[in-house]
């Protein structure tokens, strides 16, 4: 069998040869000198690559930061949900009331457990409101716009969120919200927020379900 080898060689050449031509050409309308050897001939192509890095690189980094942190958004939207359902059960079984939880308690005790260690208790705020069977604008749609489009954000702060985990028989509305530290603020404004003076994205989850009967000596805390 006849080797390719030689003809290999003779077609790697005619390439070589036929790109220097064209950078000496290049060379003398610009008024450089062209690459003498081939250790010039590398670095000038190696110039040639840093640039097209530099113009291409950073794109492609804040490209691939825009999806690590899409994937952390969708993974903590999961894992609150999954939380968040854990918790419900808890109320609506009359555990929580039972056990005489305070809004601290519930949040550190019983739904902070329930969440990875990527995500801090500190950031995540607890909702919880009894409501009625109503129609509009009373009952459940107390709890969204007036366009009927969008659930209505609580505070960003428990100390202004209302704990009423409800007696027997009674309907709850439990929602979660987790303040996401953002990895790089490349998310446009319009979806973002702040939370202790950082900004974040805002992860929430929530459960609307009604008590279960249960025997108790409830008292609902004040406010509710």
């Amino acid at each position: 069998m006849r080797s390719l080898i030689p003809e290999y060689l003779r077609y790697i050449f005619s390439k070589a040869t036929r790109v220097t031509h064209q950078g000496i050409d290049s060379c003398q309308g610009s008024g450089r000198a062209p690459p003498r050897n081939a250790r010039e001939f590398i670095r000038a192509r190696t110039a040639v690559v840093a640039v097209e890095f530099a113009m291409i690189g950073a794109p492609f980094l804040l490209m691939v930061l825009e999806i690590f942190q899409s994937a952390l958004f969708v993974y903590s939207s999961a894992m609150l949900d999954q939380a968040a359902q854990a918790a419900a059960r808890k109320i609506m079984t009359g555990s929580v009331q039972n056990g005489s939880l305070t809004a601290a308690q519930f949040r550190t005790n019983l739904l902070c457990p329930q969440l990875p260690a990527t995500m801090p208790c500190g950031n995540v705020i607890v909702n919880i409101r009894t409501f009625s069977e109503a129609a509009y604008p009373g009952g459940f749609y107390s709890f969204v716009n007036a366009a009927q489009t969008a659930i209505l954000m609580p505070p960003l702060d428990n100390n202004q969120t209302a704990f009423c985990p409800g007696g027997s028989g009674q309907y709850v509305y439990l929602q979660i919200i987790y303040a996401m530290p953002l990895i790089g603020a490349v998310w446009l404004p319009a979806v973002t927020a702040t939370f202790n003076g950082k900004t974040v994205k805002l992860v929430s989850a929530a459960a609307a379900f009604k008590n279960e009967p249960y025997q108790s000596s409830y008292t609902p805390p004040a406010g509710c």
